[in-house]
């Protein structure tokens, strides 16, 4: 009976071991681990009538191997919705709420060099919006690369990618934007963590002064699970130091990912 015991408790802490180190691997937007966050966005702040504005952005994951060899290629969407923007030209304007543009990047990742991965390839803005108010009415496509550095204690990984619309509305404005995201993450004891992922914004279209949206903060997370499914849970918070005379004062983000550890039950 004491050996059953003892089996037990090996197999539970296995269990619970293996997806919070999954969890953990899943910081990595190159890992091979199939995952899916669920992150909303709050803006506050936004035009003369200090609106708010919301996006819960389903993000799937789907890694893949190139044939035998060590390369993975790695499938990111992004899809908002609901997506609400609010009407910033009356106090009393209604906000509209529904499906915004569909964002999928696809990148191809080579081996690791020691510590150092990297990823290259193209993203793609889809005209997928409910009402344009919630979109582009554009197809926009260009290029878009990342970098990871991997510690026990910490990872640091960049996002870099530029669009130009080529096709959609012809009576829509024409698309130019620059995406550039940071994430840095340490970890902490029992899973804890801080981190900082901002995501910094160019509309190379607009006027001088009014192109860039730069948050700055950061907040914590902690990754557990629940029987053998790793999730991952975090909140951040923003204050834009630079943005259009319209744009938000500061954001809220909370996130919960589930992650899929691939050849496990």
């Amino acid at each position: 009976m004491k050996r059953f015991y003892l089996l037990s408790a090996f197999i539970i802490f296995y269990t619970v071991s293996g997806a919070q180190d999954a969890a953990k691997e899943a910081q990595n937007p190159l890992a091979n681990i199939v995952s899916v966050p669920f992150q909303n966005n709050t803006s506050f702040g936004y035009g003369d009538y200090n609106k708010t504005a919301n996006t819960l952005n389903i993000q799937p994951i789907l890694p893949g191997s190139l044939g035998k060899s060590n390369w993975v290629i790695i499938n990111r969407f992004i899809i908002p919705i609901p997506k609400t923007n609010p009407d910033l030209t009356s106090e009393d304007g209604q906000s509209t709420t529904g499906l915004g543009d569909i964002n999928y990047t696809l990148w191809l990742s080579p081996p690791p060099f020691k510590k150092l991965t990297f990823g290259f390839g193209a993203v793609t803005i889809w005209p997928t919006a409910s009402d344009p108010a919630l979109g582009s009415e554009k197809f926009s496509i260009g290029p878009s690369v990342v970098l990871v550095q991997a510690a026990e204690k910490y990872m640091l990984a960049g996002v870099i990618s530029q669009w130009w619309s080529t096709g959609g509305n012809p009576e829509a404005d024409y698309v130019s934007n620059f995406y550039f995201q940071y994430i840095f993450t340490w970890f902490l004891q029992k899973k804890w963590y801080v981190t900082s992922g901002p995501i910094n914004l160019a509309d190379w279209t607009a006027p001088e002064g009014q192109k860039w949206w730069v948050p700055v903060g950061g907040g914590g997370g902690k990754m557990f699970s629940i029987g053998k499914l790793p999730l991952d849970a975090q909140v951040q918070a923003f204050y834009y130091a630079a943005k259009p005379d319209y744009g938000p004062d500061w954001e809220l983000r909370v996130q919960l990912k589930f992650i899929f550890p691939k050849g496990k039950g």
